[in-house]
């Protein structure tokens, strides 16, 4: 029997079999021999339940097939009519799509229905198509399962970068935050209202500072990751070679979400150095501008706080101002910062000679529009750089007699 290492803790399982199906008790009881703690629910959760409850549960067990017939579960191979049949499946798809907005926890479907049926329903919808496509749910056979899940799930676990990156941080990330907060409450139980206190009095945000602090503190006692994605490099390399327009296309969405945050994901009324803004021209050009105004005075303010922009423009072929051997930029000027991949694939150049100074009343009023903001240590290598510009000393030019013969 094969342990828990990935996936220790609840599990929850929502089969309408439980108590009266063979297969499906078998994997409750292969759960609890394990060391997990199982969760039956007979059938999904009401359209209105706080899926928030699930926010801890390791992972996910699902039937396919939920319907019943005059209280007793449906034989495997055997369906409702089409209709009704349909209807379970969208309701099964929106559960599932409703789930992954509270949890980002792997789903098994374990089910008696052929694997193959079930995942090409699961692909009529495009997001739950690219979730099993990525791996993020899992179907197989309920008999394939039955007395060994967990050797399943880690075996599956460790097959898969994205789970395997999740569950060894998340181990790591729970340790920390524990160690901490027994730490600080050892210290003074009213730990956070004194710190609380203190971000009030200097006039910025308390919560987004407190949120701030924790996870500089969390990440402080965090130990050394014992995470080895080495074995899936030859798997990256063979995919790259396989379709490399498909692959550069992937590396560009991964570079942006390292260092750019789209608009939607941020809090409309808190503004920082990073955020970038863009208004549109008469023939529907977008100009973007970025703010390099220092955090704390960013913070504070209302309608007629300042915001310090300089204007961000796209690089053609970025690519070939590359150095190979540093995976830098060759002629980077001193009058510019340039960010790679920064937003859509393309890559800009932050243009250090004009600073436009807009309050927030004057931006809406000329409806320039926040579309993300660009994260540190990008934002801060910008910010030192124009720093370093404005206090540039003038120095004499070299006689031209000394110039290199052409």
């Amino acid at each position: 029997m094969v342990a828990p290492n990935h996936f220790k803790g609840i599990a929850v399982v929502i089969d309408n079999g439980i108590g009266q199906e063979e297969a499906i008790d078998k994997i409750l009881a292969n759960i609890r021999e394990s060391g997990g703690h199982p969760i039956g629910l007979l059938e999904l959760p009401a359209d209105d339940y706080d899926l928030d409850h699930f926010a801890r549960v390791s992972f996910f067990v699902m039937d396919w097939n939920l319907a019943n017939r005059d209280g007793i579960p449906l034989e495997a191979g055997l369906r409702l009519p089409d209709a009704l049949n349909q209807d379970m499946v969208q309701r099964n798809i929106a559960f599932l799509k409703r789930l992954s907005k509270s949890r980002h926890a792997p789903v098994f479907i374990f089910t008696n229905e052929s694997p193959e049926q079930v995942l090409e329903e699961l692909s009529t919808d495009p997001e739950l198509h690219k979730s099993v496509e990525e791996s993020h749910i899992l179907v197989k056979s309920k008999t394939e399962v039955a007395d060994k899940v967990y050797e399943v799930l880690e075996t599956w676990a460790n097959e898969t970068p994205s789970v395997l990156t999740l569950k060894t941080w998340e181990k790591g990330f729970l340790r920390a935050a524990n160690d901490l907060f027994i730490d600080l409450h050892n210290r003074a139980p009213y730990w956070p209202v004194i710190l609380w206190q203190t971000f009030g009095d200097d006039g910025v945000p308390p919560e987004m500072e407190m949120n701030k602090l924790i996870n500089r503190l969390v990440e402080s006692r965090m130990a050394a990751s014992d995470l080895n994605l080495t074995p899936f490099v030859e798997t990256v390399k063979e995919r790259h070679a396989a379709n490399q327009e498909s692959y550069n296309a992937s590396i560009f969405k991964v570079l942006e979400g390292e260092r750019f945050l789209r608009d939607e994901k941020l809090k409309a009324d808190i503004f920082a150095p990073g955020d970038v803004f863009a208004f549109s021209l008469a023939e529907g050009r977008d100009v973007f501008y970025i703010n390099i105004r220092a955090e704390c005075d960013c913070l504070r303010g209302s309608e007629d706080m300042e915001l310090y922009f300089l204007k961000a423009q796209v690089v053609a072929e970025p690519e070939k101002k590359i150095d190979p051997l540093y995976g830098t930029f060759t002629g980077e000027k001193d009058n510019e910062a340039i960010i790679f991949a920064m937003l859509g694939g393309k890559t800009y150049s932050v243009k250090f000679k004009d600073l436009k100074v807009k309050s927030l009343k004057a931006l809406e009023k000329e409806k320039w529009r926040r579309v993300g903001r660009l994260l540190p240590p990008f934002i801060t290598r910008v910010q030192q750089r124009y720093a370093a510009y404005v206090q540039r000393p003038g120095m004499p030019r070299i006689p031209s007699a000394l110039y290199a013969a052409e």
